[in-house]
């Protein structure tokens, strides 16, 4: 079985608006790539979603979140999941945030508005 994979109105905002930046930096044909890429990234999910590591704020979270890293060297972006399982390998995989990973780390507190931000 998969696990269904839902990507939130702030993510898709957010991938929005980096393909825009994308869009703006090189060209159309470039963010084109990086936004199915990263879309065919994000739907792999769906076979083996506990394959991305656990980040360290899921502990005080009392949650687990995952980080998919995709790109390469510096253009490299955070994607930030939970799973919710509903029986063995099967579930539901909810993508909340997406943003570049050299930004700053997102504290316990933002993780946790951004998924309470995931129906907005």
């Amino acid at each position: 079985m998969a696990f269904r994979v839902e990507i939130s109105p702030r993510a898709f905002n957010d991938l929005d608006e980096i393909a825009e930046y994308i869009k703006q930096r090189s060209s159309f044909e470039q963010a084109e790539k990086w936004f199915n890429g990263i879309i065919a990234a994000i739907r792999s999910l769906e076979h083996s979603p506990h394959r991305y590591h656990v980040t360290e704020e899921s502990e005080e979270l009392g949650q687990e979140v995952r980080v998919l890293l995709y790109g390469k060297r510096n253009r490299r972006y955070k994607v930030y999941y939970s799973v919710q399982e509903t029986a063995p390998s099967t579930g539901t995989l909810r993508v909340f945030h997406v943003r570049h990973w050299a930004r700053r780390s997102l504290d316990p507190e933002q993780l946790q508005k951004l998924m309470g931000d995931q129906t907005t």
